[in-house]
């Protein structure tokens, strides 16, 4: 081997460690450099391809998450880390982007639970989402021609926002799609619309004489009966005066039927030049006309008239007829489960927070219906979609059956590629943890399954699926072409919530599960969501597919800051006092910080610290006297009375990988152990308490906890031996 292979692979080795410490661009020029020294180095330039591909892909994903990463902050105080909070939220919704604003505001109520104008704003801000979700329903409803639907969910924003400014658009969307529908009226009765309603103005004045004096009307009425009497025929007038003479109540309904023949005759239509008779208006029209003329000019004039008298007299009395908006009262819905501990719930997709063990709250002014979803590792998932009432209060115990009591049924269906004859579900065999289905409609028990389709002359990947809930499942298979695969990507059922998956940057899903048909070839896949780690992993795609199931861990956006318990002190961080020793730490955004530790017996002494995401900071108190005063006639506590503070890790040291975990992969939880801290700090004994991983992880944990350094306990002023419980974490992917 040349100096220059040594050369080559030196840079290899440490390219790899840089990958390895997430140092990625590092190890992109570390391998160009390489590539320099050895360019027919296929392997070498594989890698280097795929880690441009996974930096774009990071680059891409980080756009977007940037957005809601936390600067490092100044504020240490409670209220201080809430107002941060408010203002991202406020900046957030003025972007238009609700959805953060919302998770900001969140974050605020957690810090704070009683601060009244984070709740305002938490229900403004669900509001908001609620009607701008509902108002884009509202525009796919009247798009797909249903005005009805549209009318149903424009009324439902009402009851929850009356005053929304999207209320007004929807309005005019509706009003602008009703217009040419009132058109279409017109087949219905042979009479043109504009027509008939011009007849029907025409038909209110008729009436509406009647009523009035005898005298006049009499007079008025002779003269159209002997018109008639000269163009019809004279026996027919007699009857027609018999008849207004008495006034009957039905009589009222034939004058008003009388323009019937009047419609046959317009639209006999005989001759061209006879169309300008029917404008001439007879004698009678003409004093129906000026008659109708006066008696709405009589009203007009009257309702002048009485709105200034109303104005004049009373128009003080208007003023509080200023309705005054009252919030409606939310619903108070308390859940309590029984039988399963680590329960999940959400309102709308939303989390809900457990207010104590088993038992939840819920709580908001929004009235339609709504979906509840409660579930936990290793029981069935119960869904429930309940219409609430304004101020309605229920409380509700459950019970969670464990997986495996229930029976659901599953239906199974599948995809052709694209461009390929579909031969008919009879070609198609499904199977259910091997066993045939009779068609592809079948009853299983909720539960972990294996799912396959096969298909002669083509590949379908065999997929394992958590069936959990007790409605009705539907699977869709997809059938590959000869150069395509399959990727799936599914959540672990202790992940709650939804996430979002990527491939090479790309958003392709939302949800719990992603299923993608691709081409053979490299990717990068990537699942993130709020508030929980990101997951990332390089995939050569190949016929075999890939399948994942991903665990995602919460996001620690803050690190700790213990301080020695001995001797007491106050603690000031940037000027702030936060507490007196002992205590059990302050959450800090990550940061560099100048502590201060006070004590009257003793000098001021100040640290500068350096606050990390996740980790924890320890600093002891460097105690210098400023004067020993000794009081004989002070008594003194006995020491073994006084209470014995916790130690706590100064120096750890991380746990070794064991082959059978990493072979096995996809591990995630804590072990528990019991640790022996002698009053120097050093660890005298380490016994497992709590192994759920297996695997030789808690040998793991044992070895790497067996070289930690403590502070140790104290008692008073003296450093003790005590056992306290440690839980070392096991992420292995």
């Amino acid at each position: 081997m040349g100096l220059g292979d040594d050369k080559v692979k030196k840079l290899l080795q440490t390219a790899r460690m840089q990958v390895q410490q997430g140092e990625r661009r590092e190890a992109l020029r570390t391998y160009r450099k390489a590539l320099e020294l050895d360019p027919d180095n296929q392997q070498i330039l594989d890698r280097i391809n795929a880690l441009e591909r996974e930096i774009s892909a990071m680059d891409k994903f980080n756009k977007s998450r940037s957005t809601r990463v936390h600067p490092a902050g100044r504020n240490i105080s409670s209220s201080g880390f809430v107002d941060d909070c408010v203002k991202r939220s406020d900046e957030a919704s003025k972007a238009g982007d609700e959805v953060r604003a919302l998770q900001e505001l969140e974050r605020a109520k957690r810090h704070d639970p009683d601060n009244k104008l984070v709740k305002k704003k938490i229900r403004f801000i669900k509001r908001s989402i609620k009607v701008n979700g509902l108002a884009d329903l509202v525009r796919t409803n009247i798009k797909s021609e249903d005005p009805v639907t549209a009318l149903e969910n424009i009324k439902h924003a009402f009851d929850i926002w009356p005053s929304a400014p999207v209320l007004r658009e929807l309005l005019d969307l509706l009003e602008n799609y009703q217009l040419p529908a009132i058109t279409k009226e017109k087949p219905k009765s042979g009479i043109p619309v504009k027509k008939r309603t011009e007849e029907k103005a025409e038909e209110k004045p008729v009436v509406t004489p009647i009523p009035m004096p005898a005298g006049p009307p009499e007079k008025k009425s002779e003269k159209p009966a002997a018109d008639k009497d000269k163009k019809k025929k004279a026996a027919k007038p007699a009857p027609d005066e018999k008849k207004k003479a008495a006034k009957p109540v039905p009589g009222e309904k034939k004058k008003v039927a009388e323009p019937v023949p009047f419609q046959k005759r317009k639209a006999v239509k005989p001759a061209p030049h006879k169309k300008k008779k029917p404008a001439a208006p007879s004698e009678s029209e003409k004093s129906g006309k000026n008659r109708i003329y006066f008696i709405v000019g009589a009203v007009v004039l009257l309702a002048i008239i009485v709105f200034a008298v109303i104005k004049l007299i009373g128009g003080s009395a208007t003023e509080p007829e200023v309705v005054e908006y009252i919030p409606p009262q939310p619903f108070t819905e308390t859940i309590v489960v029984l039988g399963a501990t680590d329960i999940n719930i959400t309102l709308d997709g939303v989390p809900v927070q457990e207010t104590s063990p088993g038992t939840f709250v819920l709580s908001d002014t929004v009235f339609n219906e709504r979906i509840i979803k409660i579930s936990a590792e290793g029981f069935e998932t119960i869904l429930l979609n309940p219409r609430f009432e304004e101020a309605q209060v229920n409380v509700d115990t459950l019970m969670l059956d464990s997986i495996g009591t229930s029976l659901v049924q599953i239906s199974m269906g599948y995809t052709m590629p694209e461009g390929e004859d579909d031969p008919g579900p009879d070609a198609v065999l499904f199977l259910i943890d091997g066993e045939e289905m009779e068609g592809s409609i079948d009853s299983i028990q909720t539960g972990m399954h294996v799912f396959e389709a096969v298909l002669d002359g083509y590949r379908v990947m065999p997929e394992s699926i958590l069936v959990d809930q007790t409605t009705d499942f539907e699977h869709n298979f997809n059938i590959l072409a000869a150069e395509q695969s399959q990727i799936t990507l599914q959540l672990s059922s202790d992940t709650p919530g939804n996430a979002s998956f990527f491939i090479d940057g790309n958003r392709v899903a939302t949800g719990r599960r992603m299923t993608e048909v691709l081409p053979f070839g490299d990717y990068y896949l990537q699942v993130q969501m709020a508030e929980r780690e990101e997951w990332g992993a390089s995939i050569n795609l190949g016929q075999d597919g890939y399948n994942r199931t991903i665990a995602l861990a919460e996001l620690i956006l803050s690190g700790q800051l213990m301080v020695g318990p001995e001797p007491w002190s106050d603690v000031y961080i940037d000027g702030v006092h936060v507490g007196t020793t002992p205590f059990g730490g302050v959450e800090l955004e990550p940061g560099t910080y100048t502590v201060r530790l006070s004590n009257p017996a003793f000098e001021n002494d100040v640290h500068t610290v350096e606050i990390a995401a996740g980790e924890t900071s320890a600093i002891q108190f460097n105690a210098i006297s400023i004067v020993e005063v000794v009081d004989d006639t002070v008594e003194v506590e006995p020491i073994e009375d006084l209470p014995i503070s916790s130690p706590f890790a100064i120096q750890q040291t991380a746990p070794v990988v064991p082959s059978l975990a990493s072979t096995r992969g996809d591990l995630h939880g804590y072990v528990t152990l019991a640790v022996l801290v002698g009053a120097d700090g050093s660890v005298q004994n380490v016994s497992i308490v709590n192994d759920p991983l297996g695997l030789g992880c808690g040998q793991a944990a044992v070895d790497a906890v067996s070289n930690w350094v403590f502070s140790p306990a104290m008692q008073g002023s003296q450093p003790v031996e005590v056992t306290t419980n440690v839980q070392v974490r096991f992420d292995i992917e």
